[in-house]
């Protein structure tokens, strides 16, 4: 979460993500973890309301989360500078977000929000139109390394360089058919990458071989190409997910946006390509 990110946006967040996932049992669990079972207990609506699916049920959901995240009687600083305040308690915070998926959740139906509270950490990398793209397609794996990618951009950048290396595998194959763990499958990136430009006619010899901005489109896809297989060779150096080592050398976030960014740009190319050749 950004160090100014307004509280009612926090608020407004959590709440929304609560509205759509959470059930009675989801509830009873977020007051005993935040210490609140009393308050969700003996509120005369919340669990009723939403036990009858009734229309004020999102009110009382407000209130109850600007209650547990930004508790009355929290104080700041020392001696006569000691103010009252109603900043997002961090504990508590970190409970709703963990049991939300908050990330996840906010980056597929509350981009906006997702952008306010989390910043560009991740946002900037193009998941979004990832995601978008590869729904029209019917590519449901895409969103499972979608929100992997999302966590370890901000948490883990190694985790991140492992999906991105797992999706653009898994968007090539998509393209080329490759379904199953055969050993027809068993292929590394540069073959997926090379196979895939031959599928789609991207190729020298290919339909769109040709056309213009033909040439100029294959320089990009060189230099997409060098960034993409740099991240199997991050992987395979230790970097990413996936080795089973035990002590991983260190990736800093720089390097993982930048490895995340080409994976992302080259899966959605692929994605846009492949959907344009089914129409």
């Amino acid at each position: 979460m950004q160090q100014d990110v307004k509280p009612e946006k926090v608020v407004l967040a959590v709440a929304k993500a609560i509205e759509a996932k959470f059930t009675r049992g989801d509830w009873l669990a977020l007051a005993y973890e935040t210490g609140c079972a009393d308050r969700v207990r003996e509120h005369p609506r919340l669990l009723r309301s939403l036990d009858w699916n009734d229309e004020d049920y999102s009110g009382h959901v407000l209130d109850m989360v600007e209650a547990i995240l930004r508790p009355s009687g929290r104080t700041v600083g020392d001696g006569p500078y000691r103010i009252a305040t109603r900043a997002i308690d961090a504990a508590n915070f970190a409970v709703a977000e963990r049991m939300l998926g908050l990330p996840e959740w906010l980056g597929q139906y509350e981009p906006v929000l997702f952008s306010d509270i989390y910043g560009s950490q991740v946002a900037d990398v193009g998941v979004d139109e990832l995601q978008a793209a590869a729904k029209e397609l019917g590519l449901a794996d895409v969103d499972e390394h979608a929100a992997r990618i999302r966590r370890g951009i901000r948490d883990d950048p190694a985790q991140a360089i492992g999906s991105a290396k797992e999706l653009v595998e898994t968007v090539l194959k998509a393209v080329l058919g490759l379904h199953g763990n055969g050993p027809e499958t068993k292929k590394d990136i540069p073959y997926l990458l090379k196979e895939a430009n031959i599928a789609l006619g991207l190729d020298p010899a290919g339909a769109k071989g040709s056309e213009p901005g033909a040439v100029q489109r294959r320089k990009a896809l060189g230099a997409l190409t060098n960034l993409v297989n740099s991240i199997a060779e991050l992987r395979n150096a230790g970097f990413g997910t996936g080795h089973g080592l035990s002590q991983r050398p260190t990736l800093d976030v720089a390097t993982a946006r930048l490895a995340v960014s080409a994976a992302v740009t080259a899966a959605t190319f692929y994605i846009e390509a492949h959907a344009a050749e089914q129409e």
